[in-house]
């Protein structure tokens, strides 16, 4: 059943209200990654403090669920986008939120003349299917 998200642009003012979300991806399964309150603040400030940062976050009810941010860079033939970090809080997965999120953040960085995306993950990473479908779609 798809949720009703609200989509947010994310800036140095409001990046903070994703922390908790990025705690309760990265600090569960598979990754326990042990992150502080304090220390996702300052990671995910740093990255909306890069001059062409570029953030979204799907919303229920005024609380993040899912999030994308990264930052544009020129290249020889035009912008691209490399997308630093994505999560998706649990209870939303498989539920349309990251591709509405990826959807989203496609036409934004079309509006903005972005020709190509960046993304890394590893082929063990949880996530892979999804990105890897996503990146195959037309």
């Amino acid at each position: 059943m798809t949720q009703p998200f609200a989509t947010v642009a994310l800036t140095a003012e409001n990046i903070a209200d994703c922390a908790d979300l990025y705690l309760g991806v990265f600090n569960a399964p598979p990754w326990n990654d042990g992150w502080e309150h304090a220390a996702v603040r300052e990671r995910l400030a740093a990255f909306m403090a890069f001059p062409t940062a570029r953030g979204l976050a799907l919303q229920v009810e005024g609380v993040p669920v899912a999030m994308v941010l990264g930052w544009k860079e020129c290249w020889v033939n035009g912008w691209t986008f490399h997308i630093k970090e994505m999560c998706v809080a649990a209870p939303v997965q498989r539920q349309g939120a990251g591709a509405a999120l990826m959807q989203a953040l496609e036409e934004v960085l079309r509006a903005e003349g972005v020709t190509s995306l960046n993304l890394q993950t590893l082929e063990e990473a949880p996530a892979f299917g999804f990105y890897e479908g996503w990146c195959a779609a037309p």
